[in-house]
């Protein structure tokens, strides 16, 4: 067993507020203890660990004065597909002018398991950076025919996109290309040295095929840039030409190539079951009632070390990522009951998988275990990270809809500001369980404790996502900032209420790429 921190209310710091900061602090630090404790054993979904921290939230919503709204009491459970590579039986060929020559899996061309594997042959054509966003004016498979073809792409996007929209398209390259007709998809990055061992291939799938993701995909992986070459030979496409132009965020060239892929790819499936935990707080108001204001953290995590045996800790706790998200739901919860008052109803959701491709939360945005409520809006949190001073946040979707404008007056009143995310190079916006109710149409934001570049809190943020993200030192042992954790969490308790109360539904800005539900 790792140690516990303990913390004494005595040396917590004081605040002014209606209620008492140690409280509110020690209160979060018990939930992140018991949710990242060893005996959990790092909350992988489906796990007795995960169960266990199921149970407890529901408890801890119970407690709150909140009233059990899953499809089954407070649980909403999902039967998710686990669909694993028979490694052994993997067997693929690269056939060209030259001849046909075998591909070693893990070393050349490393696949994703999906519900529509099998055997599949097919040409390849090159499709630049493989984004088809029209609306933004970017659309590299404008004129390129993929019907019946394995689409490679640079794995990048081309420059000029804001970071919601470079995130969206990052993630979303295969609708357009299944919607083109392709079979299948093959990424391939600028460079770096891939090693020797071969990543567990396992990939989940919800029961409902239309928010499958990789529907219809029969072949979707990840190229080694050293077959590039072998991919690209005879085209008269150059690839260090084509990484010099991406590094630069350039457009790409595009084109079929002279080679095709042969591949036989088996899987082995098991039924994996796991449960959203769902509480409400009614609203009070009988015209607004029906609408919902959605709090969400995932409850999940990675679960143990699955390498070479370890001669110590195995344990992915996941303190962090996200006990304490899940704790800031958990006492968001606690506070809005208390206070009351609201006039939309306010559901607080613990969603799982979200480890595995958000997908908890896409089967909750999708499938609402609310009957006939509404959902208007979803703020989200996922290891917010309270290791430094609060000053201000980054909120992910900050310029796509008016709730900015409730969380610039509730940032304003706790003497705060929302800073510009300085990395919009990864993706925050799209890897997290917001990300599901924006695919819905629903306004959304997801946030984390914020830094300004260049200044030393830039440096304990990024040395923790160094050191500690998805690590086995993500425990209860790291240090923590409980005054951030303390007034992070009275600024969401006072979010929670702003929006449940504003005079009128969230709204997409009119110029917002997602006031349409991109994505079916």
């Amino acid at each position: 067993m790792k140690r516990w921190m303990l913390v004494s209310l005595l040396t917590l710091p004081s605040l002014a507020a209606a209620q008492r900061p140690d409280t509110v602090a020690a209160a979060w630090w018990q939930h992140v203890q018991v949710l990242a404790n060893d005996s959990l054993k790092g909350r992988d979904i489906g796990s007795a660990g995960h169960e266990s921290a199921a149970r407890y939230i529901a408890r801890q919503f119970e407690r709150a004065g909140l009233r059990p709204a899953g499809t089954d009491g407070w649980q909403q459970r999902i039967a998710f597909t686990e669909v694993a590579l028979d490694q052994p039986r993997v067997q693929l060929l690269l056939k060209s002018a030259d001849g046909e020559s075998a591909l070693a899996y893990g070393r050349d061309l490393r696949l994703t398991p999906r519900p529509s594997n099998g055997n599949v042959e097919a040409p390849l054509v090159f499709a630049g950076y493989g984004v088809s966003l029209p609306q933004a004016g970017v659309d590299d498979l404008r004129g390129l025919d993929v019907r019946g073809k394995i689409v490679v792409h640079f794995n990048g996007v081309p420059s000029g996109l804001s970071a919601p929209l470079q995130a969206h398209a990052s993630r979303n390259r295969w609708a357009a290309m299944r919607a083109a007709g392709a079979v299948g998809v093959i990424a391939i990055g600028a460079g770096g040295v891939w090693s020797d061992a071969t990543p567990a291939a396992v990939s989940y799938a919800l029961p409902d095929s239309m928010l499958d993701d990789a529907r219809g995909q029969r072949l979707g992986g990840t190229a080694n840039p050293a077959l590039a070459a072998r991919l690209f030979a005879g085209s008269g496409l150059v690839w260090d030409t084509i990484v010099a132009r991406a590094g630069r965020g350039a457009p790409l060239p595009t084109a079929a190539l002279n080679t095709s892929l042969r591949a036989t790819i088996p899987t082995i499936r098991r039924t994996v079951s796991s449960p959203n935990v769902v509480g409400i707080i009614p609203g009070t108001d009988p015209a607004l009632a029906n609408e919902v204001v959605v709090y969400s953290a995932h409850s999940d995590h990675v679960g143990t070390f699955k390498g070479p045996a370890l001669t110590g800790d195995s344990i992915f706790n996941g303190a962090m990522d996200n006990a304490s998200g899940v704790a800031t739901l958990i006492e968001t919860a606690r506070l809005a009951a208390q206070r009351g008052g609201n006039k939309r109803t306010l559901a607080f959701v613990a969603v799982t998988a979200e480890e595995k491709g958000l997908l908890g939360s896409r089967w909750f945005a999708a499938h609402p275990s609310l009957g006939t409520r509404t959902v208007v809006a979803n703020l989200n949190t996922d290891m917010f990270l309270p290791l430094i001073p609060l000053s201000g946040v980054f909120a992910y979707g900050y310029d796509e809809s008016d709730l900015a404008d409730d969380l610039d007056a509730v940032v304003r009143a706790n003497g705060l500001s929302v800073l510009p995310d300085p990395e919009p190079q990864e993706n925050r916006f799209v890897r997290s369980d917001q990300y599901s109710f924006i695919r819905q149409g629903i306004p959304a934001l997801a946030f984390k404790v914020g830094y300004r570049p260049g200044t030393p809190e830039e440096k304990i943020w990024q040395g923790w996502v160094r050191e500690h993200y998805h690590k086995l030192s993500d425990d209860v042992t790291q240090p923590v900032n409980f005054e951030t954790a303390a007034r992070f969490n009275s600024m969401y308790a006072d979010l929670a209420l702003r929006v449940a109360n504003r005079a009128s539904r969230p709204v997409w800005r009119s110029n917002s790429f997602f006031a349409t539900p991109p994505i079916p």
